[in-house]
């Protein structure tokens, strides 16, 4: 029997497994050499000068170049264009939703009145979404997770929480595969079969749930139990001296700072 015509077009473990959020690679970009402890603030205070910005056309030039250089870099571009699916459709939808109900004069009409105000207002809060999710993007292809939560402990951000950060990104792909591997047995016993209904589909889908949460609690209680058969503490910070900012350093500091006056000169004032 040929299963693929009873598979459904979507895999639900693709939302975890193709995000690369489990992974620790190096970075691939322009800013790879520079230090993750001047990156990581710089990305932050980039963003909060664009949550400031009241004109659009800041965050939007922020968007196109930054997508620019994260596009010339990236190692693979298509994979880069289907994450910013996410953030595009968030985009959107503010976008509708500001026009739809902020404001009071009436634009046009489509089934609901659009106003002029949330238009404005809508468009400026897309961009700016896009604008911050893009530097976020490139500032994790720049760096490793194992290289952003060693800034963080530079940072003197509490060991409990970066352990807890750790775990989580390792145990992303985990729990991704273990989510695949059920949902292919569900499928190739038809449980998503087009002679179902979209009901007992979800119910199906519920069952996964379901048991994807008793094995990850079972998983979570050996992981603990291993590490501490290893030695380890729960305040135990394990980590090797860090090395002097570079040149380099500094002038991407510099450079950071100038870009942050000109939003706030452009954008704001």
């Amino acid at each position: 029997m040929d299963l693929k015509k009873y598979a459904p077009e979507w895999n639900p473990a693709k939302l975890l497994g193709e995000s690369g959020l489990g992974s620790d690679r190096p970075g691939t970009s322009v800013f790879r050499h520079v230090d993750a402890r001047v990156l990581l603030p710089a990305a932050f205070i980039v963003i909060l000068a664009l949550s400031a910005a009241t004109r659009w056309y800041v965050p939007g030039t922020v968007f196109v170049v930054v997508l620019s250089i994260t596009m010339y870099s990236v190692r693979s571009r298509a994979a880069y264009l289907k994450l910013l699916l996410y953030p595009i459709g968030i985009a959107v939808f503010l976008f509708v939703v500001q026009a739809w109900t902020y404001g009071s004069t009436v634009f046009f009409t489509v089934i609901w009145p659009v106003y002029a105000q949330g238009i404005a207002s809508g468009w400026l809060l897309a961009n700016r979404v896009l604008a911050s999710v893009s530097i976020l993007f490139l500032l994790v292809e720049s760096k490793s997770q194992l290289e952003l939560i060693e800034a963080l402990r530079w940072y003197k951000m509490p060991v409990e929480l970066r352990n807890l950060m750790l775990l989580m990104f390792r145990y992303v792909s985990v729990i991704a595969e273990e989510l695949t591997t059920m949902f292919h047995a569900q499928q190739a016993r038809l449980g998503f079969s087009s002679k179902l209904s979209w009901f007992k589909k979800i119910n199906n889908l519920s069952v996964i749930a379901g048991m994807l949460f008793i094995r990850s609690f079972d998983r979570s209680y050996r992981v603990i139990m291993s590490m501490q058969a290893r030695g380890y503490r729960q305040n135990a910070d394990i980590g090797g001296k860090f090395e002097r900012f570079a040149k380099k350093d500094y002038l991407f500091a510099a450079f950071a700072l100038a870009i942050v006056a000109g939003i706030v000169l452009v954008g704001v004032m």
